[in-house]
């Protein structure tokens, strides 16, 4: 079941993205849980988050929030976070979420823009955005994690 995230649902999606932040290969600075907060509201604002569960677990986050070109006044909307948790991986979370997120979009009349910034498995998620109609445009390539 995909909902959209509520004032409410804030504590349930800092423990999400907690348990994100532990997976991570990478070694990356502290959550700080107040930024994180200040971060999720501020989506709620100029965004959506929708949330899957997997039964009465929460299983997948993906926010998104509406941006503007460097170089243009173009807006677009753009994932602040998409992250489905081991124990739902094997449902289709995943799909659900993007769906929702390319449904407010297209009400929206604004292109979506997703990332893959964690580096593991980054074909079969190239696969998944592919079966989506998505078209891969770049790359994220770090130095110093």
């Amino acid at each position: 079941m995909i909902v959209v995230a509520k004032e409410k649902d804030i504590p349930a999606m800092g423990a999400l993205l907690v348990q994100m932040h532990h997976g991570v290969p990478l070694h990356l600075p502290p959550i700080a849980p107040h930024k994180v907060e200040a971060a999720l509201r501020h989506c709620m604002q100029k965004g959506r988050i929708f949330l899957g569960y997997k039964g009465e677990k929460l299983g997948g986050i993906l926010a998104v929030q509406e941006g503007e070109h460097w170089f243009s006044h173009g807006r677009f909307l753009a994932d602040l976070v998409f992250y489905v948790a081991p124990c739902a991986r094997a449902s289709r979370i995943a799909s659900h979420l993007l769906r929702a997120a390319s449904e407010y979009a297209t009400m929206r009349g604004l292109p979506l823009l997703m990332a893959v910034v964690n580096g593991e498995d980054v074909e079969r998620k190239d696969k998944f955005y592919a079966r989506q109609g998505f078209t891969r445009i770049g790359g994220v390539y770090n130095r110093g994690f």
